[in-house]
Order: C-alpha cells, then structure tokens, then sequence
C-alpha cells in the first residue's frame, strides 16, 4: 500500500483518496462519473433536487460509470422523499452534512450504502462517530459554501484524536496534490474537495460562475450569514462563504437589513442566476483553468504522490 492509496480507499472501493464535493445543483451527472472514473470518488449533491430528478441524476450517473459514487444530503434541510429515493436506489455512498442523523446513518447501512458525514468541530466529530459513520470529513472555515468557524489545520488532527479509528477526510482550502499531501500528512486518509471541481467543463455553473472563480485571488473571499439571512435559510452553526461582490460591500455594514427586504433578495437571486455572486472557498486562488474532472483527479493524485515519495 503506497502512503497515497489509504485505507479509506479500500472502504469506499476508490484508487485515489480524491472525493468531489456534493455541491447541490452545481453537480452534474458527467461530473460525478469523471471523478469515479478516475479513481475518486463523484457525489451528486441532493440539495435542491426533487425526489424525480435526483432519480434521474442517479440513473444517468450509473450509466456513465460502475465505480462507486454518492448522494449528498443535507440534513438541515433534509428533504425526507428525496432521501427515501437514495436510499431505495441503493447508492453506494450516503453523504450527509450540517446535522447530526444517527437514523439516517442506521437506515442507510440497511440499504447497504456507506456513510460519509461532514463535520466542523471536534465535538461534532465524536458524536457522529458514534452514531457509526464509516468516515468522517472534518470541514475547515476556508471551503466555499456553508463553512464553519476553525481552520482547516488545527480541525483535522483534533477530529482525528477525537474518532479513533474511524476514518478521516480533510476539506477546505485544498485544491490540488499539494493541498492533499498536507492533509495527508496530518493523519487524514484523503481530501474532500469542492472549488476546484467547479472549474471543469462537467460542472453546472450558473452564468460565467467559473470565470468568476478563475480571476478571484483568495483573499477575495468572504464568509458571513448574508447569504442565508437575504434568502431566510436557516443553518445552524453555518456562514457562507463567497467571492467578494458589490452587492456584500454594500450592505455589510446593514446586517439588520438583510432579512425580508424586498429589494435585497432579487437582487441576490439575480446575481446568482447571472453567475455574478459566487459561492466558492479560499482555494479560489489556487485555481488557474478549467480542466476536465478525470484530468483533474489525476493531476492532483499525481502531484500528491511526487510529494509524498520516499527519497
């Protein structure tokens, strides 16, 4: 067993310990093939998606590809007949985030399915951990999305003192092998990885979302509840982080503005329909071209295993 190809690997049957995000409807179908193609491991993001299309999802994406792959669902927002569909399909993985579920994990081991379940606190991680997740991803503040309030660096090697021998993925702020032989290097078992995937010709970006993400530097980012306060979403624990934008410089100082006004939330919705306001995470400035998911895996499992080459 080479230092890249962990034990998390035989768990979920991958080659590379490389799992792409389930980054709700920016997920597509040849996406998530691509990256299990490659030997990592795709999950088609739930969140979003009616009962009936996430079927389809699930269909098309078994008939590009016989490796493993997952469904994200969110449990915070957890739609209960979209979950009944992932589970009734059997899929491979179950991965699950932003809510402790010990009878969804329960339910989805009878369906035969695995159980990745994201995290953002050691204290998190020891309560999913015994509620019997198969792996556990510790989530740093510097992802894109919904993101917690500790760093990557210090998060990880808590989580893992914290569960044990169950395993560990790293996410946020990682986006290419660089970033995953560090995690690596800290005792996770592989990378969970979001930004970097919506830069590739498979993903479903909104407008000229991933032009966005190719121009923004990774100081650019900004992680606040503006994003849920202005569309009256409701995720404990929870900021959003996103590229920097007009529309949050000038109201950031107005945050008892952000819920229920009437012209704020159009004007957010619009900009996302236009690909304008961008959900993405610090490694934004460590993303230089679009590249086709499968080439990607292999590009950051190359790199991470030169680095992680005995001398």
């Amino acid at each position: 067993m080479t230092r890249l190809h962990t034990p998390v690997c035989k768990l979920f049957g991958i080659d590379v310990p490389i799992f792409q995000a389930g980054m709700s409807r920016y997920t597509s179908p040849e996406l998530v093939a691509a990256v299990s193609n490659a030997g990592g491991l795709g999950i088609i993001g739930g969140l979003g998606r009616t009962p009936d299309e996430l079927r389809t999802e699930i269909r098309l994406v078994r008939e590009l590809t016989s490796r493993p792959f997952g469904v994200n669902h969110v449990v915070c927002q957890l739609d209960p007949a979209a979950l009944e569909v992932t589970l009734a399909q059997r899929v491979p993985v179950l991965s699950l985030a932003w809510g402790r579920a010990s009878d969804l994990t329960y339910q989805a081991h009878d369906a035969g399915s695995k159980v990745l379940h994201m995290v953002t606190t050691p204290e998190e991680a020891g309560l999913v951990a015994s509620d019997g997740a198969d792996a556990i991803v510790a989530q740093g503040t510097e992802g894109g999305g919904h993101v917690g309030m500790m760093g990557t660096l210090p998060l990880v090697p808590m989580v893992i003192d914290v569960v044990g021998d169950v395993p560990v993925i790293a996410a946020g702020g990682i986006a290419d092998g660089r970033g995953l032989a560090a995690v690596l290097m800290l005792g996770a078992q592989g990378a969970l990885i979001g930004t970097r995937f919506l830069a590739t010709p498979e993903a479903t970006g909104r407008g000229h979302s991933k032009d966005v993400i190719l121009n923004a530097l990774g100081s650019e980012t900004i992680a606040s509840k503006f994003f849920d306060d202005v569309l009256q979403q409701v995720w404990p624990g929870a900021m959003v982080r996103s590229i920097k934008h007009p529309l949050l410089e000038e109201w950031a100082d107005r945050p008892y503005e952000w819920a229920g006004n009437d012209h704020l939330r159009p004007a957010l919705e619009g900009a996302l329909a236009a690909g304008d306001f961008v959900l993405a995470g610090e490694s934004a400035g460590l993303v230089h071209d679009i590249v086709p998911a499968g080439e990607l895996v292999h590009r950051i499992a190359r790199q991470a295993k030169l680095l992680l080459a005995p001398d």
